[in-house]
């Protein structure tokens, strides 16, 4: 980079100033981490405008990092923080007082008297960032009760009883201004029985999958499907910088909501579809290979099914239809369905060549377990159940069911062969269901 380009970086972008940061202590910016080598280290400079995420830990501390989202909105925005040595992590609000942070914003901005002890935020960070948080806006980051400013901890211990609903979590998280918060993501758009759901919608929408997952892109309202891909990119980032386990299983959950439909759903929400594949790369590059190695427990693996479901997607194959009628698709979501297929050819080739798992080789296989489980299916006895006191004339040739209760009291049956099939009359002690 020349002289020239770094000044215009520089003039272009914002800072991020922090006040007393210990030394030894770890600084992170949009995923990345750097420890402060001396206590005269300031923080990040030539930051571009848009959306970032900060995280902060004391030196030697055990415990997590905290962090925050904030927005440089034009070139030269300074955002001042500063370093309360008792708690060991940012202060609250600016931790000066107002007349302090300008000073110490203009002396950054205007005087560059921090340059020198200010790190310059890379490009190769600026690359990374951008694919990373593409979907993730301030609406994404309000509806999940972090929004600009607020200092976010890793998770809630109480939080997944407190959202066993969904809904409900927002309603009973109270909010003090400065108090690290949770996260609180949106829970009824993964859950399998969302509260105030009738239960046979439930059932139905648990049947089909991709009803499912147009259940998930109605919870986010307006931003629909760009919603849920914010929160899904807002679930890794926290997962990334702050180790947030709850931020794992949101991020898992809506994996699988996308994934476990694509071989349908593709086309109704092409788009969708293409964009959660430009999602999912490069979070897949970032966490590597350990999200395919199977859990020590159960000897399984959430993330290969999922992308196996979604490398089943075949552009060629329209859903059926109960009409007889021909899929039409309109020449735009043609189009956009011939770019998932090129993107999912690519990821399928990726996830090989970096990753060390074959795709296709596990499409294979699971499709030749599923031959094997229709035919043992096809094989066995088949169950039927009767209503009680309720049962088939075997001589009747119309098929007419007869009630026992209705059986003309003309039929004698001797009291051996009602000891023996005491089982067949109706009990008064057993309601039934």
């Amino acid at each position: 980079m020349t002289p020239d380009d770094a000044l215009a970086r520089l003039e272009a972008g914002g800072y991020y100033y922090v006040h007393d940061f210990p030394a030894r202590g770890t600084f992170g910016i949009d995923t990345v981490d750097c420890r402060a080598e001396s206590a005269a280290f300031r923080g990040v400079k030539c930051v571009p405008r848009g959306v970032h995420f900060i995280s902060t830990n004391a030196a030697g501390s055990r415990e997590g990092a905290i962090g925050e989202f904030v927005c440089v909105e034009k070139g030269g925005d300074v955002i001042v923080r500063a370093w309360d040595a008792a708690l060991e992590t940012l202060a609250p609000g600016r931790g000066m007082a107002e007349e302090d942070a300008e000073r110490l914003a203009v002396a950054t901005r205007d005087g560059r008297e921090f340059d020198g002890v200010m790190a310059p935020y890379s490009i190769d960070i600026e690359r990374a960032w951008t694919v990373l948080s593409t979907f993730v806006t301030t609406d994404v980051l309000d509806r999940c009760g972090v929004g600009i400013g607020t200092r976010v901890v890793a998770g809630d211990p109480d939080a997944e009883a407190r959202s066993r609903d969904g809904a409900s979590a927002r309603e009973v998280t109270p909010y003090f201004d400065h108090v690290p918060r949770a996260p609180v993501f949106t829970d009824r758009a993964t859950s399998r029985n969302p509260h105030g759901m009738p239960a046979s919608d439930v059932t139905v929408m648990n049947t089909y999958p991709e009803l499912r997952l147009k259940h998930a892109i109605g919870c986010f309202g307006a931003d629909g499907w760009r919603g849920m891909l914010g929160e899904l990119q807002l679930s890794f980032i926290l997962l990334s910088a702050l180790s947030s386990l709850a931020a794992l299983e949101q991020w898992k959950r809506l994996v699988h909501v996308i994934c476990s439909c694509a071989e349908v759903a593709v086309f109704d929400y092409p788009e969708l579809y293409s964009a959660f594949i430009d999602v999912i790369r490069p979070q897949l590059e970032r966490a590597g290979g350990d999200f395919f190695d199977f859990d020590d427990y159960t000897k399984e693996n959430f993330l290969r099914p999922c992308l196996i479901d979604l490398a089943r997607i075949n552009i060629d194959a329209s859903p059926d239809h109960n009409d007889g009628d021909e899929f039409a698709i309109d020449i735009d979501d043609e189009t956009k369905l011939a770019e998932v297929a090129q993107k999912l050819q690519r990821l399928v080739r990726f996830v090989r060549e970096s990753l060390h798992v074959n795709l296709l080789d596990e499409i294979h296989q699971a499709k030749a377990d599923e031959a094997r489980a229709h035919d043992a299916g096809e094989d066995a006895p088949v169950v039927v159940e009767l209503s009680e006191g309720t049962y088939m004339h075997m001589d009747a040739t119309d098929g007419i069911d007869v009630d026992i209760e209705h059986v003309p009291s003309t039929i004698e049956i001797d009291r051996a062969a009602a000891e023996r099939m005491s089982w067949m009359s109706p009990s008064p002690s057993i309601e039934n269901p």
